[in-house]
């Protein structure tokens, strides 16, 4: 039995366990309020958002890829849903009007992304960065540089503040939208394709995979969602214009990478990227309740970001270092038989 516990502490998730329990700790310690139902409920409503990006953006980083647009798709995608809203007067035909043409608009850019960087060989992080700084250039040219503020209590409204079962709706929407793309994952050719081509794009072309095709459906994918938090952000907040999803970009990836996501591709799960957000969501609300500045918070996550890097290339180059000796054994043990 205490050989069981040792390996659960050792691997990815005993250690991910451990970081809770010390978390939990410390805040009964020093912040009982943490522990409050009404600050639970603030924590899964504010990681309900970038989770729902997180869960798309993980079928890019899967593939080697970042996305660092989702923020900026999720303000483009709250502000034409709102413009449509507003002009019906956030009757629900102009709030479904609004959705489609985000979804229209993040299918386009996820396109583009998946364009760009397999047929002219751009690096991910200068497309989806460049598109970043367009959307949120191109935000203030539908809105004439105002905000746009949601009132009513139609669809628009409900989508952000209405409850399932006494869960708010933005938690069931991360909820479903978690276990669609883990299933994707793990259950289709095309989530077994993302992993093949994530671990080596040269081998999956040579064995018939479509890398083109699937890279482009991954990029689209991981906009698709992005808008989806974008109706969600917008629809919590009630308001929509060209600071919407600034920033966010930024908790998406500080949950990928707490959550034990591989950035060079071919390594993680939907489960890790649920728990990066989860744990990102704690930290931010932890530093909150202990009175930490905003600029401050930055800081941290910054470091948090910087450490899980380099404590993944770390382990990376550990366990092919460990792995080397043993395909020189087995190399020699073949030569020997010979």
């Amino acid at each position: 039995m205490n050989n069981k516990i040792m390996r659960f502490i050792g691997g990815q998730w005993g250690q991910r366990a451990l970081i809770l329990i010390l978390i939990f700790i410390v805040m009964a310690i020093f912040e009982r309020k943490f522990f409050t139902p009404s600050n639970v409920s603030s924590i899964f409503l504010a990681i309900s958002v970038y989770g729902v990006m997180a869960c798309g953006m993980l079928f890019v980083v899967l593939l080697g890829g970042l996305d660092l647009s989702v923020g900026s798709m999720a303000g483009l995608s709250a502000v034409i849903i709102s413009f449509f809203a507003k002009n019906d007067n956030f009757e629900t035909g102009g709030v479904l009007t609004g959705l489609l043409a985000a979804l229209v608009a993040a299918v386009v850019v996820g396109w583009l992304h998946g364009v760009l960087v397999t047929r002219i060989n751009m690096p991910s992080f200068v497309v989806t960065l460049a598109t970043k700084y367009i959307m949120y250039g191109f935000m203030p040219m539908i809105t004439n540089g105002a905000f746009i503020y949601i009132t009513g209590e139609g669809l628009m409204y409900q989508v952000g503040h209405a409850k399932v079962l006494g869960i708010p709706m933005p938690i069931v929407i991360f909820f479903f939208v978690a276990v669609i793309c883990g299933l994707t994952l793990s259950r289709t050719t095309f989530g077994r394709r993302l992993y093949a081509i994530g671990g080596n794009p040269t081998a999956s072309a040579l064995v018939g995979i479509n890398v083109f095709r699937d890279t482009k459906i991954a990029y689209i994918i991981s906009c698709v969602t992005a808008a989806l938090g974008g109706m969600v952000l917008c629809s919590m907040n009630m308001i929509a214009g060209q600071t919407t999803g600034n920033g966010y970009e930024g908790n998406v990836l500080l949950a990928m990478i707490v959550g034990g996501i591989n950035l060079a591709g071919g390594e993680g799960g939907v489960a890790g990227a649920v728990f990066g957000a989860l744990l990102a969501g704690i930290i931010t609300n932890l530093m909150t309740l202990l009175g930490v500045s905003a600029d401050f918070q930055k800081f941290v996550q910054g470091m948090i970001i910087l450490a899980a890097i380099t404590l993944n290339v770390y382990t990376s180059r550990r366990s092919a270092g460990l792995s080397a000796p043993k395909r020189r054994r087995e190399k020699a043990a073949e030569e020997s038989a010979q």
